[in-house]
């Protein structure tokens, strides 16, 4: 298999897609840049391996122009990353998905968390969602510091017992199992797995110094944000290694990664993942309540899944036309990277303002439902 052509965008007849669709989505991409949902945006689409759209626009830090390698900061899109690190290594017979995450960190199997499994950890039930974590802000720039502190917590409710979304511990614990299992630093065993031979060559963990000017700062477009924003916007922080939210990367490069799980695990020919790891990777794990972003959630394994349980579940960001077969992970009011296995899809959207909540799943089901008119769906 070639590598994904991103130097011309197949024509819609080639691809089976319909014209004028097509040219809604262009239409659509445009307008929320127009209306200021976004001022910095890039959005590709992928079918059947062909690059649709490929769309790079808007401005940043005083003007420079949004292209196609413009790294964005991903957040929580982060968790689908990590995930995979850890798939590897279950593939490769290091890591067991029911083994305690203590079996590799020793220090963490203390206060209640001693038969925390990577499983578990993996579906947000390990019991630590640390709904205080912006305590532990001033470690985040330290990896010994935060794994001592995480160590150290009690868990919040009987872990397996129930569901609550590990925002920031989630990475931060399968951070650790990586390093102690590989001997290798998460950033490292991405980029060496993963990024490199992947080509993407502008995707980091921890973004380097001098190509933080490179990516747009990230803006508050909503008052719950303002903090949240400041926090996640200072230098040490966007350098920090935060394994749940730190990746930076561009529409390009997510697409890259995604068209490869699309394709069993293969991509220009090299394998990276067996066809069999992939697909315990986005198979249906935990469905439940979530007890922090109150709502229904249907989880893989590092990845939220797309469908409903029933009607009266909130609609899915993958939109309503979305299956199980449909999988990927957002980042807080942002960024998007998903496909879809039955229709051979992935698609991937970066942006740097965070909106209000009902506002950004507007934005999110927009462009997804558009995307969905193309395919015919």
């Amino acid at each position: 298999m070639q590598t994904l052509d991103f130097t011309r965008p197949v024509a819609p007849e080639e691809a089976g897609i319909d014209p004028t669709a097509l040219t809604r989505l262009h239409d659509l991409f445009g307008s929320q840049l127009a209306d200021g949902l976004h001022p910095a945006a890039q959005l590709v689409v992928v079918k059947d391996g062909q690059v649709v759209i490929d769309l790079a626009a808007g401005s940043f830090r005083g003007g420079k122009p949004v292209k196609p390698d413009t790294p964005f900061y991903c957040f929580s899109v982060s968790k689908a990353f990590t995930g995979i690190c850890i798939h590897k290594l279950i593939e490769e017979g290091k890591v067991a998905l029911d083994a305690p995450v203590a079996a590799y960190w020793p220090a963490f199997g203390k206060k209640g968390k001693e038969k925390i499994t990577i499983r578990q950890v993996f579906h947000h039930t390990a019991g630590i969602p640390a709904i205080d974590r912006y305590r532990q802000i001033p470690l985040w720039p330290f990896w010994s510091l935060v794994m001592a502190d995480i160590a150290r917590l009690t868990p919040e409710f009987e872990p397996g017992s129930k569901m609550a979304y590990h925002a920031v511990t989630w990475g931060f614990i399968f951070g650790e199992v990586v390093r102690r299992v590989s001997g290798m630093s998460l950033e490292t065993y991405f980029h060496r797995h993963f990024a490199h031979p992947l080509g993407m060559h502008n995707s980091w963990f921890r973004i380097p110094a001098k190509d933080l000017a490179c990516s747009p700062r990230i803006i508050s477009g909503h008052p719950d944000q303002n903090t949240l924003v400041r926090v996640f916007d200072a230098r040490t922080i966007r350098r920090a290694v935060i394994p749940a939210a730190s990746l930076h990367s561009t529409a390009r490069e997510l697409a890259v990664f995604y068209h490869m799980l699309v394709n069993q695990g293969s991509y220009c020919g090299k394998q990276y993942l067996k066809p069999d790891t992939v697909r315990q990777a986005v198979s249906l794990g935990y469905s439940g309540w979530d007890e922090i972003n109150q709502r229904y959630s249907l989880w893989a394994y590092g990845f939220h899944l797309g469908g409903r349980k029933d009607e009266q579940q909130e609609e899915s960001v993958f939109t309503e036309r979305s299956t199980r077969a449909t999988f990927g992970h957002m980042g807080n009011r942002s960024c998007m990277a998903w496909a879809d296995m039955d229709h051979k899809l992935v698609v991937a959207f970066t942006c740097n303002r965070l909106i209000g909540n009902q506002e950004n799943r507007k934005r999110w089901i927009a462009l997804n439902n558009a995307v969905w008119d193309l395919m015919g769906v």
